[in-house]
């Protein structure tokens, strides 16, 4: 079954994913109807998060280093991470409700202190690539080992442009807000090489003059 990947995000119209002023009810409504197996965020979304929502202050309990019990309908939460920047900060994720459990993808170069860390407190995690994670193999193992079959990724622009410029990516879903930024933009596809042809899906009015759209990536690559 090939696994697909929905690259999901809340734009400004001149397509900054920073400084805007996103509606969040409409951005995880549809998060969740696309019902996916597994939800990705990039490290450096995920540590912002807990920093800017979170309370750092929370410490582990012993509840932190057994695997959660919850609902199989629940996303699987995976981050890639190979340079152990959220060592010390995945129970924050772990006791969220909705995330059935956190999954990690480092490399083989990913430090063993921090592989330790994930052992201790029985996080699975995925080793694929060298330096840095080589995505088309780490999903091939995420289908392989949970039959993951739809993976979202909500995230900035450099997870997004990276699964982009290696043609992982099937279909792309914006939330437009009606504001530009101009120069204290920050364009969401800032690192993609080069031109990526797309087909229009669907086109939605939201309330307050928000906009959804969604595009297939046209591929000429084998898919996963």
């Amino acid at each position: 079954m090939k696994t697909r990947i929905i690259l999901h995000n809340s734009i400004s119209l001149d397509c900054s994913f920073i400084g805007l002023t996103p509606d969040m009810e409409e951005h995880y409504r549809i998060v969740n109807s696309y019902k996916p197996d597994v939800y990705m965020a990039g490290s450096n979304t995920a540590k912002t998060g807990i920093e800017t929502y979170g309370d750092t202050g929370q410490q582990e309990t012993e509840a932190d280093f057994v695997k959660p019990l919850r609902d199989k309908s629940l996303s699987y939460w995976v981050i890639p991470d190979s340079k152990g920047i959220l060592k010390g900060l995945l129970h924050h994720y772990r006791r969220f409700e909705y995330c059935r459990d956190v999954i990690i993808l480092v490399s083989e170069t990913t430090p063993a202190d921090y592989l330790k860390y994930l052992d201790q407190r029985q996080y699975d995690y995925i080793i694929a690539g060298k330096n840095n994670v080589d995505y088309r193999e780490a999903v091939r193992q995420l289908a392989e080992k949970y039959a993951v079959s739809t993976i979202l990724v909500d995230t900035g622009s450099r997870l997004g442009n990276v699964l982009l410029n290696n043609d992982l990516v099937d279909e792309i879903s914006l939330i437009i807000s009606p504001e530009i930024l101009g120069m204290l933009s920050q364009n969401l596809f800032e690192r993609v090489e080069k031109k990526i042809d797309l087909s229009l899906k669907n086109c939605e009015t939201l309330k307050n003059g928000y906009l959804w759209v969604t595009y297939e990536v046209k591929k000429s690559i084998n898919p996963l």
